[in-house]
C-alpha cells in the first residue's frame, strides 16, 4: 500500500492555479470520434461519449467541472456521461485529476463520472475524483479501478447492474464511500476510511480480500440480500464493523476489532466464520440474529459486554473457538443466549480452545 500512500500525498500537495483551460466544453456537447486528453480540461455542461467512440485521459490531465445547479437540489449537474469508452491512464508519478473548478468547492459541486450501459474494457487508473455527486458511476457497465483516490464526493462510488474490479484504491472522507446493488463488486487492497457510510449493497455479490474498512461513522460494510466472500480484511473504529442482512458467505483470517458496536451482525443470514481476531469491540464481537452456519477457531476474548449474543431461536455452532477461559463459568458470562432469557436459542460453546489461535496473518497493518 506504499504507493497509493505516495500517490495521496502527491495529490495534496498538487497546486491549485487559476490559469485558464487548454480545452473547455459548454452546454450540451458530444464527442463523435476517438479523443485524447491532456493538459487541463474544462467542463462546463453535460459532455457525452457515444457508443463506438472511446475517450482516452493522458497522465498528468486535470478535468475540472463547473457548478450547474437548474433545480435548486444543491447537486451539480455538469459531468461526463459515457456510452463508450473510458481510458484514464495516470501514472503514480502523473496521476489524472478530476475536480471541481470553484473557488471554494464542496462535496457535490458536479455529476459524476457517469458511466451509462458501456461493457467495455473501461478503466481508471492513477486518478483522484474529487468533490462530485457520483464520483464514480456505473450502470450496466464493466469497468476497472485501479490506485485512485475517491475524496469529499457525496457518494465515493455508486454502481447499479454493473461487474467492477477494484484495486489497490483509497475511499475516504465521503459521505456514502461505496453503494452498489445487483452488482459483482471485487475489492482486493483497498481503505474505505472515514466515511459516514462505508460500504453498503443489496442483492449484489462482493468479495474482498487484503481490504481496511475503517472510521466510517455508522456501518463498515453493510449487505442485504447479497454475498460476502472475504478474507484478510481489518475491519475497526467503525460503528458496526460487518452488517448482514439476509445475506450469505465466509469471513476468513481477519480483525475485527474496536466497532463501538458490535464486530459482526448476523440477521437471517448464512454465514461462516473461521479464523479471525473479533476483539475490542464495544458492545458484542458476535450477535447471532435467526442466522445459520459455524464460528470456528476465532478469537473472541475481550469484547465488551459479550463475546456472543444469541438473539434467535436457534442453536449457535460457536464450538472450537477462544473465549478468553476455558471456565464453564467465565465462558458463560461471555454469551447471551436462552440461558438468560427465555425464548432464545442457545450457544454451543463445546470444546473451547485451550488457548488463543495465531493471529490472522492480514496484509493491512
Amino acid at each position: 500500500m506504499r504507493r497509493l500512500f505516495l500517490l495521496a500525498l502527491l495529490f495534496c500537495s498538487w497546486p491549485v492555479t487559476e490559469s485558464l483551460a487548454d480545452t473547455e466544453f459548454r452546454g450540451e456537447q458530444s464527442l463523435w470520434q476517438d479523443t485524447v486528453w491532456s493538459g487541463r480540461v474544462l467542463v462546463d455542461g453535460i459532455l457525452t461519449i457515444p457508443a463506438g467512440v472511446t475517450l482516452e485521459i493522458r497522465p498528468g490531465t486535470e478535468v475540472r467541472f463547473t457548478r450547474r445547479d437548474t433545480n435548486g437540489d444543491g447537486i451539480g449537474e455538469n459531468e461526463i456521461f459515457i456510452q463508450g469508452v473510458l481510458r484514464v491512464l495516470g501514472t503514480a508519478e502523473n496521476p489524472v485529476r478530476f475536480t471541481s473548478a470553484e473557488a471554494d468547492p464542496v462535496p457535490g459541486d458536479w455529476g459524476a463520472l457517469n458511466m451509462m450501459a458501456s461493457e467495455e474494457e473501461n478503466l481508471l487508473e492513477h486518478c483522484l475524483v474529487e468533490y462530485g455527486y457520483r464520483g464514480f458511476h456505473a450502470h450496466f457497465a464493466n469497468a476497472s479501478v485501479k490506485n485512485s483516490v475517491f475524496s469529499r464526493n457525496l457518494r465515493g462510488l455508486q454502481f447499479q447492474e454493473s461487474t467492477v474490479v477494484i484495486d489497490g484504491c483509497l475511499v475516504e472522507k465521503n459521505f456514502n464511500g461505496m453503494q452498489f446493488r445487483n452488482s459483482m463488486v471485487r475489492l482486493s487492497a483497498t481503505r474505505v476510511l472515514d466515511n459516514h457510510w462505508g460500504i453498503r449493497c443489496v442483492y449484489s455479490e462482493l468479495t474482498m480480500h487484503d481490504c481496511e474498512v475503517a472510521g466510517n461513522l455508522v456501518n463498515g460494510v453493510n449487505l442485504r440480500d447479497s454475498s460476502l466472500d472475504a478474507d484478510s480484511l481489518l475491519v475497526t473504529g467503525n460503528r458496526k464493523g460487518i452488517y448482514l442482512q439476509r445475506s450469505r458467505g465466509s469471513l476468513r483470517g481477519s480483525r475485527i476489532r474496536d466497532n463501538s458496536e458490535h464486530g459482526i451482525l448476523l440477521e437471517d443470514s448464512d454465514f461462516l466464520v473461521v479464523g479471525n481476531l473479533i476483539a475490542g469491540n464495544g458492545r458484542a464481537g458476535v450477535r447471532w440474529l435467526n442466522s445459520r452456519g459455524e464460528l470456528r477457531d476465532n478469537h473472541l476474548a475481550g469484547n465488551g459486554e459479550y463475546a456472543l449474543v444469541n438473539e434467535g431461536e436457534g442453536t449457535v455452532d460457536a464450538r472450537s473457538n477462544w473465549w478468553g477461559t476455558t471456565a464453564a463459568e467465565l465462558l458463560a458470562a461471555a454469551i447471551r443466549d436462552g440461558s438468560d432469557i427465555a425464548g432464545r436459542g442457545l450457544v454451543d460453546a463445546g470444546d473451547p480452545l485451550a488457548a488463543p489461535p495465531s493471529p490472522p496473518a492480514a496484509g493491512l497493518q
